[in-house]
């Protein structure tokens, strides 16, 4: 097949006709005729009641959703599978419907068994195997029926209602004389025979389950958002009438067990016996006409999507009306392999399950759609809201496991098992979803909850920047080497700077786009590309650094390709390096040597080895993280870190203190031993990774014991120097970092400011006290009057002294968290910025 389009039957089918009408005769189908005064018989009239409620909910609420999803879009053929992988995307799409197709495919034997066991009960036959027999015959024409297309089918729908409006019209003519008001109240009540609620529930809900056979026929009609939404309500509406209607009639007549004990209580009723099988052979060949028209065109959609090969060839249709004949057929034969199981009792749960399964989905799709927050969810029924989506997928599966935890189990992990199967096989996605507006409004929930906490030193995580040279070997080592960093817990941004200005250099930057994208694309790498233009290399670095990351996830790592020194001159390469460190970013500078490259491991291997120099605790500590992220990921996995001391004559106390440290931190490296700065190269030659502290002095890059790099190089393997700006604490406990001291000094500045105030307002009361003690003596001043303007002046000073001690406690609290600081930001400082004109934001 060339695409995955199909052809489309001409559109001709009005609301009345494609969804009020096939959705109306397949609710009021054999379970009405056949199981309704057996389900009431079982449970009492208020539970019937309850059940067709709890039923007409499910219903509803996925209509409900069904509605939203359906305006809110061109609704193409497939119906219920088309809006559900349009929504959630190819594999849950895929699996739910699968998934639906069979279920419609049981359904039409379902129906056709109804129809053997009335044909069986009309004739008074006792022969066992007449209800298949029946049941197979009525399949094998419907097979041919719809072999002919759907046009004779729906105008054949027309005649069905007539005889279904004739049947019920029957039944209430004939129930009238014996309706009893004590009957009634004898009825309301459980009786103390019959099968549990959640049985006689199963056995009832696939008469609701027919709402959605109109929907599956979206490809045939005029208007289907309209159509779908208008036609679906009304039917359920309608439908649900008749119900209540016939349940209570039956009550009023019957006591509960004639109702349990005779299934054909209705034709006993009614006005003449022959009406009620006009109706059960009428609503059985309705309910199964649908089911056979709808679900070959579920397959046909499935097929012309292309989501399981096999299937493919079923996307071809026949004729003008694209008829699906191919699945026709295999629903054909679906349907004749069920009649086999031939217990009405045992068909209806395993349909339950399915339509449950399917109507959970829709309800979810709903829910994702309307969460995801995204700009093209603008549905034009207006009667919706998330919380029903969300209810009703709720429902659906508190009614599966009421039904049967086992069954619903069992459907549950088949759903899964499809849905896994789809994600790994689609290859070629072919239409957007809202998936990626559900990821998108996710990330930026979590982002803003971020945000309030702050940078927390204990939970360092790699946001990486690599920029990335021109050559392509550089740039796919450097590449692998910040994926290691990551450790499945960091990002990394692939950074390419290309220098210059105006629309030449924006074109070449879109072409260099283009292609670092494929390369990603094409490396397995979990990484993001981005191609910023900048007046020069050190501009766009500075560029890149600042204004990489959003919210609380901002650039905490920048990685360099290690230059040709043939190429490069006079300091620019560590002038980018010194860059990234003024703007507090922690740079690493990597060396792949193509000796060291080759002896990489390409698969797990426990005799490798990753070496670490520790200079000092801020560079020591991020290197022998960085290492350990590294074996997080399926190159360096089972790989042993080792650590080196720098030590230039402490008697081994620093690698004893280290070796403290890091297992306090629970890393899984040791201390291999110490030694001199000068002894670096020959320490670390033997590991297949190397980590070492960085320092750029005068233009000049150097490592270990101030020796430039360049002599280093070629005595070491793979080798990433680092250089430490952002502070990484591998024993800080969680009541240790920022948060605490943010929450201690907000403490001590509450009190204090407590305090201050206790203190103003006494040594105010002490001031008036002292005012009265003077003006009751006069001017004189005696000794009384002199000791209450002290204890006043005392007073006084206590209160400044606690004033003083508050606004040090708010200072403090505002050093560690500048959000908290409450004085106006002085406008001078942003015409400042603008008028010095300085790159980079520097002033």
């Amino acid at each position: 097949m060339a695409d995955n389009r199909i052809a489309e039957p001409s559109a001709k089918l009005t609301t009345f006709g494609g969804v009020f009408t096939p959705s109306l005769l397949t609710i009021l189908g054999l379970v009405l005729f056949l199981r309704v005064g057996y389900v009431a018989g079982n449970v009492g009239l208020t539970r019937m009641l309850l059940i067709i409620g709890l039923a007409t909910s499910v219903s509803l609420l996925t209509t409900i959703s069904l509605a939203a999803i359906a305006t809110n879009l061109r609704v193409g053929g497939g119906g219920v599978y088309f809006l559900i992988s349009r929504t959630l995307g190819p594999a849950f799409g895929g699996a739910i419907g699968l998934v639906l197709y069979a279920a419609m495919s049981v359904s039409v034997a379902f129906y056709a068994i109804g129809l053997g066991e009335a044909v069986t009960s009309m004739v008074g036959s006792d022969n066992e195997n007449l209800p298949r027999l029946v049941a197979a015959v009525t399949i094998v024409a419907l097979l041919g029926l719809a072999w002919l297309g759907a046009d004779i089918a729906t105008r054949l729908q027309y005649v069905v209602m007539a005889c279904l409006a004739v049947a019920i019209v029957g039944f209430l003519a004939g129930v009238l004389p014996d309706l009893s008001v004590d009957q009634l109240g004898d009825n309301m009540g459980r009786p103390l025979a019959g099968d549990g609620f959640w049985v006689a529930f199963a056995i009832f809900f696939p008469a609701i389950t027919g709402f959605t056979q109109g929907v599956a026929m979206s490809g045939d009609l005029k208007t289907p958002s309209r159509s779908i939404t208008v036609g679906t309500f009304a039917a359920i509406g309608l439908s649900t009438v008749v119900y209540l209607v016939v349940v209570v009639m039956l009550t009023m007549a019957v006591p509960l067990v004639e109702l349990r004990e005779d299934t054909a209580i209705m034709r006993r009723l009614a006005l003449a016996p022959a009406l009620i099988d006009i109706g059960v052979i009428a609503a059985t060949l309705s309910s199964a006409i649908a089911s056979i028209l709808g679900a070959p065109r579920t397959l046909q959609r499935l097929a012309a999507d292309r989501l399981v090969k096999p299937l493919e060839p079923f996307a071809i249709g026949s004729g003008a009306d694209n008829n699906p004949r191919r699945g026709v057929l295999l629903s054909a034969a679906i349907a004749l392999v069920t009649v086999a199981v031939g217990d009405l009792n045992v068909v209806a749960p395993v349909i339950s399950m399915f339509f449950l399964a399917s109507y959970g989905m829709i309800n979810f799709a709903t829910y994702s759609e309307a969460r995801s927050a995204n700009t093209s969810f603008r549905p034009r029924f207006r009667f919706f809201d998330w919380r029903l989506s969300l209810l009703g997928t709720l429902a659906c599966v508190g009614v599966i496991l009421a039904i049967s935890p086992v069954a619903g189990g069992v459907a549950a992990l088949a759903v899964f098992a499809l849905y896994r199967y789809l994600r790994k096989s689609v290859q070629q996605v072919r239409w957007a979803d809202s998936t990626r507006g559900f990821h998108a409004a996710t990330v930026r929930s979590h982002l803003l909850q971020m945000t309030d906490h702050g940078h927390v030193a204990r939970d360092w995580r790699p946001c990486t920047v690599a920029f990335v040279p021109r050559d392509p070997v550089r740039r796919r080592r450097l590449m692998s080497v910040a994926a290691w960093f990551e450790g499945g817990a960091g990002f990394t941004t692939v950074a390419r700077i290309v220098p210059g200005r105006g629309a030449i250099a924006r074109k070449h930057a879109a072409r260099v786009n283009l292609e670092l994208q494929r390369e990603i694309a094409t490396s397995d790498l979990s990484v993001y590309g981005r191609v910023l233009v900048a007046e020069d290399l050190e501009a766009g670095v500075a560029a890149m650094l600042q204004a990489h990351g959003i919210g609380a996830l901002h650039t905490n790592l920048a990685l360099f390709s290690w230059y040709d020194p043939d190429q490069e001159h006079d300091g620019y390469y560590e002038r980018m390096v010194q860059t990234g460190v003024r703007y507090g970013c922690n740079v690493g500078v990597v060396h792949t040597p193509n000796h060291a490259w080759e002896s990489v491991p390409a698969s797990p291997r426990d005799a490798s080895k990753i070496a670490v120099w520790w200079d000092d605790d801020r560079s020591g500590q991020l290197l022998t993280l960085l290492a350990w992220m590294c074996t997080r990921g399926s190159v360096w996995s089972g790989s042993s870190i080792e650590v080196w001391v720098a030590n230039d004559g402490d008697d081994g106390a620093a690698a004893t203190r280290v070796a403290a440290l890091l297992d306090e931190a629970r890393l899984p490296a040791q201390v291999a031993g110490a030694a001199p700065k000068a002894a670096f190269a020959e320490r670390v030659a033997g590991a297949d990774l190397v980590l070492a502290p960085l320092r750029v002095h005068k233009k000049r890059s150097l490592g270990p014991g101030d020796v430039p790099l360049e002599e280093l190089l070629p005595l070491l393997p793979l080798v990433v120097f680092a250089r430490a700006v952002e502070p990484v604490a591998l024993d800080l406990q969680p009541d240790e970092g920022d948060a605490a001291a943010l929450a201690e000094a907000h403490d001590r500045a509450t009190a204090a400011t407590r305090r201050a105030a206790e203190l103003d307002e006494k040594a105010s009361q002490l001031m008036v006290a002292a005012e009265l003690v003077r003006l009751e003596n006069g001017e004189g001043a005696d000794q009384r009057v002199l000791e209450a303007v002290e204890t006043a002046s005392v007073a006084h000073r206590q209160y400044l002294d606690a004033r003083a001690r508050s606004d040090e406690a708010w200072r403090l609290v505002r050093e560690i968290d500048p959000a908290a600081a409450t004085d106006s930001l002085d406008p001078a400082l942003w015409l400042e910025a603008d008028s010095s004109r300085q790159p980079f934001g520097q002033g």
